[in-house]
């Protein structure tokens, strides 16, 4: 039996986040005529979802079947009464009966809430033929998947925003603005068998001219996608609406494609240094998609609902997938208009000089000096190709940073700003041939620009006293810190393993186990979604419980050595940029803290 407590704790999650509000008002929009008529409703969205958060509690499946059974026999009539639940039947002759009718309302409540926000909408009683498949696929109104879409990942982050204000305002406020990281991760419908695009005609085709003696059976649900799940270079970005064309090939060829839904997720970081815990990391805002399509704009969404929490944003952390791909308009513009700065790597074609302005060329994030050593713009690449090892490559970063242009003032509302050449100013960096050193300048050793070095064709930048940049110019390559800079860095890492966190913490066999479907059986895009928020409400709130007791631990040893956190073997022995470590330097520092004593081999 659920204890009443766990009932009220659960029921008043659900009022105060607001999602029974938004169905209500869903419902009016698609049902303005709705008679009362009819028998009525023995179920409310209300009680699903309290059940399914009780059910999630204690990490049992959410199966329909679990839900109903839930509120035949494990709530006491106080807790009935919460819910506006009938008492059972108490006729042992009808026990079939009355559990088959408890079933079917249960059934029936789930599915009305799951209609009001499907974007997938269709029959998934049984497996399909291809030729249905086609059919499903012409019949599907992009329109009406946009509206539903909304009101999906709108009623998922009502909940998530719930946890977050389920924290103490000391927690939610100990930053005012938001550091976060974004990613996604590939979970499994509960139909695995898919389709492959490249195919369907063909099949379709057999079908009709039955050259196949007996129709085999397709797929049950044909809104997922393939997803290339240890590859990131085989992913796609498509916007939305268009035709994935991602298909598994010949066995043997091309990256490993699993049907799956894609997970976008959002975590709140810190970005204070120190490696002080001052709030637990939650999901801040999540999202389902079909894999390849549209990762820009559901990752331009997250950042939209973490806003909701009240906090300013700041720096947007993420990997290879969502920044180094993506076109200017579809997210870098988007995340600059909210308020985010990008902390990320770069794509290898995007290494070294990107364009300019003036004669000022952009490099990796910031503006700098025409004149600057060649080997200095190259070195990310250099680095890259093995050309040079790690520490001549961070030695060339920190050097490359004298020639950065200086900012003249400060930019405008519109985010205009005049920058100048390094060797102006008061406070020079670089000394050049064709630049007048200041007097009020420092008498200190200063790199210079070579001769061989200044452009033959000299412009604005080497003859005027500033030029004016846009935000528009270097919203490609801004980063929030200089790339692969100490900062940079700190953060990246931080933030990585933050999201990789999350996602661990989430996808653990023993709690939650988001990624499989075995604890989520109920068909259907939006099904999914909400079975999916439910488990991961689950996981924000356990996550702040535990900060809190080892925050109360804490207080009550604080004089308890804590062991120092274990370091991943990948960090503490490979070619590490992030670490700035390599094989070799591992194993010298094993060797001078005399626990290895073979000497190196060459």
């Amino acid at each position: 039996m659920f204890e009443d407590d766990q009932v009220k704790a659960a029921s008043d999650r659900v009022k105060k986040s607001g999602a029974l509000e938004l169905l209500t008002k869903w419902e009016a929009e698609d049902r303005p005529d709705y008679s009362q008529g009819g028998r009525p409703r023995i179920i409310s969205a209300h009680a699903i979802l309290v059940g399914l958060i009780l059910l999630e509690q204690e990490f049992s499946s959410l199966f329909l079947r679990g839900l109903s059974v839930t509120f035949q026999t494990r709530i006491s009539p106080a807790g009935r009464a919460m819910l506006d639940l009938p008492e059972p039947g108490r006729n042992r002759l009808d026990a079939r009966k009355e559990r088959q009718r408890w079933e079917k309302n249960t059934n029936n409540a789930f599915h009305r809430i799951s209609d009001l926000i499907d974007p997938f909408p269709m029959k998934r009683h049984s497996a399909l033929t291809y030729t249905q498949v086609g059919e499903v696929l012409a019949a599907h109104d992009e329109e009406h998947e946009r509206v539903m879409k909304l009101r999906l990942d709108e009623f998922t982050n009502a909940l998530l925003l719930m946890t977050y204000n389920e924290q103490p305002r000391r927690l939610r406020r100990a930053s005012k603005k938001i550091d976060a990281s974004i990613d996604q991760s590939s979970i499994s419908p509960p139909n695995k068998k898919g389709y492959s695009k490249k195919t369907l005609g063909n099949r379709i085709h057999q079908e009709s001219t039955r050259t196949v003696e007996k129709l085999s059976p397709g797929p049950v649900d044909i809104f997922a996608g393939w997803y290339a799940k240890h590859d990131d270079d085989a992913r796609l970005d498509l916007k939305p609406g268009m035709n994935d064309p991602t298909s598994p090939g010949k066995r043997g060829t091309g990256p490993a494609l699993v049907w799956a839904w894609t997970l976008n997720t959002m975590v709140r970081v810190d970005s204070e240094p120190g490696g002080v815990k001052r709030f637990p990391k939650l999901a801040l805002a999540l999202s389902m998609s079909l894999p390849n399509v549209g990762v820009s704009e559901e990752a331009v969404n997250l950042m939209k609902f973490a806003l909701k929490t009240g906090l300013e944003p700041r720096i947007i952390d993420a990997d290879k997938q969502y920044f180094a791909n993506a076109t200017v308009d579809r997210l870098h513009q988007p995340t600059s208009e909210l308020g985010f700065t990008p902390s990320t790597e770069y794509r290898v074609d995007r290494l070294g000089v990107q364009g300019g302005k003036g004669g000022a060329e952009f490099i990796e994030g910031s503006v700098y000096c025409p004149g600057t050593p060649a080997a200095l713009k190259t070195a990310t690449k250099d680095k890259h190709d093995g050309i040079i090892d790690v520490q001549t490559y961070l030695a060339r970063i920190a050097e490359r940073r004298a020639f950065e242009l200086h900012a003249k003032e400060r930019p405008d509302a519109s985010g205009k700003q005049p920058l100048r050449c390094p060797a102006l100013g008061d406070s020079p960096t670089v000394t050049c041939p064709l630049r007048e050193l200041s007097k009020k300048a420092a008498n200190v050793e200063r790199p210079g620009v070579d001769q061989a070095d200044i452009p033959e064709f000299l412009d604005r930048i080497c003859k005027q006293h500033s030029v004016s940049f846009t935000k528009e110019d270097t919203l490609r390559q801004k980063q929030a810190f200089p790339f692969m800079s100490e900062e940079w860095d700190e953060f990246h890492d931080h933030a990585r393993q933050s999201i990789e966190s999350l996602h661990s913490g989430f996808k653990d066999e023993g709690k939650e186990l988001v990624a499989s479907s075995g604890r989520r059986r109920v068909r259907g895009f939006a099904a999914g979604q909400i079975l999916v928020t439910v488990m991961i409400l689950n996981f924000n709130l356990r996550t702040i419980a535990k900060f809190l007791r080892d925050e109360v631990e804490a207080e009550a040893e604080p004089d308890r050595v804590r062991a120092d956190p274990i370091v991943r073997r990948r960090d503490r022995v490979w070619d590490n940029l992030y670490t700035k470590t390599t094989a070799r330097d591992s194993i010298l520092d094993i060797q001078e803290r005399g626990e290895l004593e073979s000497p190196l081999r060459t």
